[in-house]
């Protein structure tokens, strides 16, 4: 029996971030086994949807990626409301090409179902170290991690390309003091908290009397945030390809 039709997903609002689509890393399998499970009023698409630093134009991404973005205009007919929110990987003409009737937004607020009021973005604004990096050193930093993903791919083992990129990650996130400006950030937009991506680092925490949800990525985790019908909030990993 297909995953599609032995597993469901149901919930109020769901939270996805880090697709990378076009990326060698990219887990295209399993994002549409997963779509294909959900039910849900609202899903998140949280930016780094389409990796504009590897994909040269939106043809080749449309024909390889065609069972995804007829599964999530599926959902839009069936009654999800879709919200696509861009990432420091997305280029926002391409979005717009592919998701032609869909608004691509910044941010946005989500109120839940326990009257919270979340702040819903990819997570780059709040890390300095973008504004540093030129196109050329991104797309470069880019090529040599694809090259560690291929190199994973053709092994079929964990390799240390995770590693790198967590170990990266979480340098750049202490040198530039990244929690300590988002937690600014969340107090003026007067929010109880936040709903990001970016990190590739999914978790559920609380920073300063703030709630932090991450929702991690789909190389590595393949991890997702749920708001139940209840509204209690999870984070999940999906496992079937």
């Amino acid at each position: 029996m297909s995953p599609k039709n032995s597993i469901k997903i149901t919930g109020n609002s769901i939270w996805i971030s880090d697709l990378h689509l076009g990326s060698t890393g990219c887990q295209s399998d399993k994002i549409e086994s997963f779509l294909n499970a959900i039910e849900c009023n609202n899903l998140f698409l949280n930016g780094d949807i389409v990796d504009d630093y590897v994909v040269s134009n939106t043809t080749t991404i449309n024909e390889n990626f065609q069972a995804i973005f007829e599964q999530l205009k599926s959902l839009q007919d069936n009654g999800t409301k879709l919200t696509i929110l861009k990432g420091n990987h997305d280029n926002y003409e391409k979005l717009k090409l592919i998701f032609p009737n869909i608004s691509i937004l910044d941010e946005v607020k989500y109120k839940t179902i326990s009257n919270k009021l979340y702040l819903v973005f990819h997570g780059d604004k709040c890390d300095a170290s973008i504004k540093l990096k030129t196109n050329f050193i991104a797309k470069l930093s880019t090529t040599i991690y694809e090259q560690l993903l291929s190199l994973r791919k053709s092994t079929k083992k964990k390799h240390f390309s995770r590693n790198i990129k967590v170990l990266t990650k979480k340098a750049i996130a202490f040198v530039f003091q990244n929690e300590k400006k988002l937690i600014n950030y969340l107090k003026k937009s007067n929010v109880d908290g936040v709903i990001c991506g970016h990190s590739h680092q999914p978790i559920i925490k609380q920073l300063n009397n703030k709630d932090y949800l991450n929702s991690g990525d789909w190389i590595d985790n393949c991890t997702y945030i749920i708001e139940t019908r209840e509204g209690e909030f999870k984070l999940e990993k999906w496992l079937v390809s």
